[in-house]
């Protein structure tokens, strides 16, 4: 199944700057700190420090094996180092949030775990479609990204989703997902406040997504089965009904 995305989605996306919120991280507390590298974060500074005992943690959609993204993400790339001088840097592996991150202490996470399972055992598996190109930053305003926003007909499944994890990051008294739900994948990034100068490119990169999106609709519009919960170095898979 193919299709194409109509030009009034297109010159939407080409006048949208909106800014998008980002993964604001729960505080820790004070004790067992550990110094980070930001050499080792392409230049990133971390939004919490590291603390012994505490896993840093969020609920996910992965995205890493998606030819179709990674495709597009080459050709954005590509694009963007000869008709810029920004640094921009690929999405290591691609997923879409459906948690804020988040910080639990190691004896929490088995219990919270269990507690998601539970929660998420009821939801069905659905389809999951990109309608736009967007630029956009982080609340901070210290990185830029390039990036697609969720389509309106896959909202409702994800925001029931959201619904489920928030009745569980309250339990455990951890931070709920943003009000404003404007579901998006990353796909490149880079230092600073660049959205200014990626915006003048939008033009074409809104052309590349809609030809890798024609050429690629089974591929990039998957059917989301497993939710995957990031807690430190491991990670915990959920399935959809």
């Amino acid at each position: 199944m193919k299709r194409k995305l109509s030009k009034a989605n297109a010159n939407a996306t080409a006048t949208s700057d909106k800014k998008l919120p980002s993964p604001a991280l729960q505080s820790v507390a004070d004790g067992n700190v550990h110094d980070d590298d930001i050499s080792q974060h392409q230049g990133r500074v971390r939004s919490f420090p590291r603390e012994r005992g505490i896993r840093a943690s969020f609920v996910y959609v992965d995205y890493g094996d998606c030819d179709g993204l990674l495709e597009l993400q080459k050709q954005w790339k590509e694009h963007l180092d000869t008709t810029t001088t920004l640094q921009l840097n690929p999405v290591k592996r691609i997923h879409l949030n459906l948690t804020k991150n988040f910080t639990i202490r190691r004896h929490n996470i088995a219990p919270f775990v269990d507690n998601l399972r539970e929660r998420l055992a009821g939801h069905r598996r659905f389809v999951l479609e990109f309608s736009r190109a967007i630029v956009y930053m982080n609340k901070e305003r210290t990185r830029t990204f390039v990036g697609l926003r969720v389509a309106e007909v896959s909202l409702r499944p994800l925001v029931a989703l959201v619904g489920s994890l928030d009745e569980c990051m309250q339990k455990y008294k951890l931070p709920l997902y943003y009000k404003d739900r404007a579901f998006h994948v990353s796909i490149l990034w880079c230092m600073g406040n660049q959205k200014q100068a990626v915006r003048i490119q939008l033009p074409a990169i809104i052309r590349m997504f809609e030809n890798v999106y024609e050429a690629e609709y089974c591929d990039i519009s998957q059917t989301i089965r497993t939710l995957f919960l990031k807690c430190g170095n491991k990670s915990f898979n959920f399935e959809l009904a």
